[in-house]
């Protein structure tokens, strides 16, 4: 598979982790709501949304966005049919969109 660069993607209080490894300091990221203000205090930019794709830092808010996350990693690299076509399987709806920065 053709890669310029890894993806690191959390989901979850996954991102306190890349928080305090210093990963998110300055760039736009989400974690569960009960936990956005201690990723502030790490130097994350908290927006309150499911997702968010910053290019190379792709985070998401509680468990079930986790699903979301998945699928916007799957539209990303293999396009928005094989996206859709995973989400019936899973049976599963999106909601919301996703926050992208521009970075790629």
């Amino acid at each position: 598979a053709r890669r310029t660069r890894p993806v690191m993607a959390s989901v979850c209080t996954g991102a306190l982790l890349l928080g305090a490894a210093g990963l998110v300091r300055g760039r736009p990221c989400t974690t569960h709501r009960m936990s956005r203000d201690k990723l502030a205090e790490q130097g994350g930019k908290v927006v309150d949304v499911r997702v968010v794709d910053d290019g190379d830092l792709v985070t998401s808010a509680g468990v079930t966005s986790g699903l979301e996350l998945a699928l916007w990693l799957i539209q990303r690299g293999h396009g928005i049919d094989v996206s859709l076509n995973v989400e019936r399987v899973l049976e599963y709806e999106r909601r919301g969109a996703v926050y992208r920065t521009g970075r790629d």
